[in-house]
């Protein structure tokens, strides 16, 4: 049994950003000057710098209803084209500047793929609305500013230890965001083992790239179950349902939070979330979401291990080589017989003694135990790189 998106959803792949939380900014945050104050889906404004086309749905989740632009803010660079798409919900929409601004998409309509364009040549803000709903918060804006590097610049995303904001309080599968980036497709059990039986998504949270498929896949256990967004959010499986091996997919394209749960098992913990974008590297990639050092830390990790045993070693070695110093052979003169006397003198104080070459070896073994767990509180359980 598969439980297909909805057609909303389906027209606007690609370019629906809905209800995504923590979405990357670029360099400072505009000033709209409380143009976004009742928008309800305007969550920062996304990074498109450096594309020739940028894309926004007209008719997307937000406002109550299917009263947004989506983004409802987004950065452009100076000569980007600016595409306006129409989903067909929410009845007529239109796009028309906010004063004396260039954008005029003519009266509103409501048929879906319909699209305006204009292409921004100025830098400046440039807010608009859509004139009949203009007062439930469907309203939205172009930043026109140079920069960015093209392929999305600014599609970095949340940072590499996202903030859910207490959304994971009470989950107790949640151990850290697993890192599947890279990957085409994702799979997300539902119902498996936490939160005192089969009410859980595992992993709770999950990073990948933008453009990956997630898919959930019902175990069958703990009853029905769905996964819907937390607020305006995309997801929506449908009704709870307990049959296995039913899946329900939806493809991300924008960066950010998106935050879901089980309607009936939402008191229990049973919550997740899906980080797209983002990250360094830092991120656990199996079940427990705990990072892996990477090759730069390896190689620290190494060279101070190498800094503490070659002093070990090469004591080790001096005591050795004095203890069985081999017996000179020849006719000594004074001259040698003088050295060798001293030499035995020496030997005599330096002998070698395996009770203080132990103490040396359980000196730096117990330094280098203090390393280990220095590094493991630092890479592993703050999640903090030392490399930067």
């Amino acid at each position: 049994m598969t439980l297909g998106r909805r057609q909303f959803v389906r027209s606007a792949v690609g370019t629906a950003a809905l209800g995504a939380v923590g979405t990357a900014t670029a360099q400072s945050e505009p000033d709209y000057g409380g143009w976004f104050e009742n928008v309800s889906n305007y969550d920062g404004t996304v990074d498109r710098r450096g594309q020739d086309t940028v894309e926004i749905t007209v008719g997307a989740q937000g406002n109550n209803g299917a009263f947004a632009f989506s983004p409802a803010a987004v950065m452009v660079s100076p000569g980007t084209e600016v595409v306006w798409t129409w989903t067909g919900e929410g009845g007529g929409h239109n796009v028309v500047s906010e004063g004396d601004g260039p954008l005029d998409s003519g009266s509103p309509v409501s048929e879906a793929d319909t699209t305006y364009s204009h292409t921004f040549e100025s830098e400046g803000i440039y807010k608009y609305v859509c004139t009949p709903h203009e007062s439930l918060g469907m309203k939205g804006a172009v930043v026109v500013r140079p920069g960015g590097s093209g392929g999305g610049s600014g599609r970095q995303g949340p940072p590499a230890n996202p903030d859910y904001g207490g959304w994971f309080d009470g989950v107790s599968n949640f151990d850290g965001t697993v890192d599947r980036t890279g990957q085409d497709s994702v799979e997300v059990a539902v119902g498996a083992q936490g939160n005192n039986g089969a009410f859980a998504y595992s992993p709770a949270a999950v990073r990948v790239s933008p453009g990956t498929e997630v898919v959930w896949t019902w175990t069958g256990e703990g009853g029905g179950h769905n996964v819907v967004s937390e607020g305006d959010g995309p997801l929506d499986s449908g009704s709870p349902v307990s049959e296995a091996g039913t899946t329900y997919s939806y493809t991300f394209e924008e960066p950010g939070i998106y935050e879901y749960y089980c309607t009936p098992h939402e008191s229990l913990g049973m919550k997740g979330a899906v980080v797209v974008g983002g990250g360094s590297g830092d991120q656990g990639g199996g079940g427990g979401g705990r990072a892996q050092p990477s090759g730069p830390m390896w190689l620290l990790n190494g060279s101070v291990l190498l800094a503490f045993f070659a002093p070990l070693i090469g004591a080790v070695a001096l005591r050795y080589r004095r203890s069985t110093a081999p017996a000179r052979t020849g006719e000594p003169t004074a001259v040698t017989e003088a050295a060798e006397t001293d030499t035995a003198v020496e030997l005599d104080h330096e002998e070698y003694d395996p009770y203080g070459t132990a103490a040396l070896v359980a000196f730096y073994f117990v330094l280098v135990a203090l390393l280990w767990v220095f590094m493991y509180f630092v890479e592993f359980l703050g999640r903090v790189s030392v490399m930067g």
